[in-house]
Order: C-alpha cells, then structure tokens, then sequence
C-alpha cells in the first residue's frame, strides 16, 4: 500500500504538469513534464505484492495495481507524439491522440483512493497469510498477472484505460520435464510462456502484441 501510494503521487504530480501545459490552441509539454513521466513505474508497486493472497484480497490488489497502470499508461500519447516539446494543434490528430490517453486514466484516479482503502479494510479483516515461495505457482501466476495489466495498458494505441474487474482464468499445460522450468499455458484465453531463474524469478512472455 505505501508503494501503491508512492506510485499515485508520482501520478499526481505528473498530471498536474501535464494540465498546465494544455492551452485552449495548443498543447506543448515542457522538460520538467516530460522528465516527470518518463520517470514513471510501477515495478516498486509491483514488486511489493507478496504472492499467495486469497483471491479477493489478490483480486482487490489488482484493482489498485490496474488503476495505476491504467493513468500510467494514459501518458502514452504524451510520449509518443509530443516528446520532442513540438506544438501540437489541439484540434490535430496527434492532439486528439494525447488528450484521448489522458481521457482514459481519469477514472482510475478518481476512484484509486477509495480503491485503495478497500484493500486496506479487506488486508485488516484477513487472517495473516503465507507467502508462497519465489518458485511457486502462485509467484508465477502473480508475475502473470501483473504483466497481462501492464500489456492491456501499455501495448497499443489506446494508452491505458484497463483495470481489472475480475480475475482472469489461468490455465497451465502439462508439464513435460520441470528441470527446464519452463512453462506455458493461456491467461485469460492468451498464451503465455513463464520461465523461472533461481535468484532472478520469473520471465514471463504473454503472446498478446
């Protein structure tokens, strides 16, 4: 939660950057702007969620993972069509491009707070829980998971926009021979590939774009 916090005021702070360099004419993104969200992450926010949680508390953390992927990734028309501090018209293309990103990360800002003490509330009700070790599937379905929000967020033209409602269905195929620790199977009807490093983790490749 103070990780997810963190995440959200670096969030913060980057919008409000952003909305002053939107004119009524013209949009142009200053340097400070630029270097703010290009110091933008998650991976501290990711990072910090233990594997093995019970699946409505994982399933509420995901929410609060997904709303910041979601007004991360709203930032892509900023980085992809005025990085280079030009003046975009805002009735242009290109314009309509960054303002249609931004558009899709608001909601997940408004409702981060009230989304983030729901975990709260749920995290106090939980008996305490173990975590599941680096090696687990269920570290594996976690790394999973959290790499499918950031491609839902991340890999196309529609720049955030994406948090989960539900959890998405995980299914792994038959494991021919461990010792490779290679793996594979759909998440949410998707292929994927998990790899797993003694002292790394897990590699996960989701064949999504």
């Amino acid at each position: 939660m103070a990780a997810a916090e963190h995440s959200d005021g670096q969030l913060r702070h980057a919008a409000i950057l952003v909305n002053g360099d939107i004119g009524a004419t013209s949009m142009r993104f200053t340097p400070a702007t630029l270097a703010a969200i290009r110091g933008l992450g998650n991976a501290p926010a990711a990072r910090a969620i233990p594997a093995g949680l019970p699946a409505e508390l994982l399933r509420e953390v995901l929410v609060v993972y997904g709303d910041l992927a979601s007004r991360t990734g709203a930032f892509g028309g900023v980085r992809e069509y005025a990085s280079s501090g030009r003046a975009l018209p805002i009735g242009s293309q290109d314009a309509k491009a960054v303002l249609r990103g931004l558009h899709n990360g608001a909601p997940a800002a408004a409702r981060f707070n009230a989304d983030l003490a729901a975990v709260r509330t749920l995290a106090q009700q939980t008996p305490p829980v173990t975590i599941a070790p680096p090696d687990s599937r269920a570290a594996a379905e976690l790394a999973l998971r959290l790499d499918s929000i950031d491609k839902r967020n991340f890999c196309s033209d529609d720049f955030g926009g994406w948090v989960p409602a539900t959890l998405q269905p995980i299914i792994w195929e038959p494991v021919t021979d461990q010792r490779a620790g290679r793996y594979a199977g759909t998440i949410g009807g998707i292929r994927f590939q998990a790899d797993y490093t003694a002292g790394h983790g897990w590699e996960i490749v989701i064949y999504a774009c």
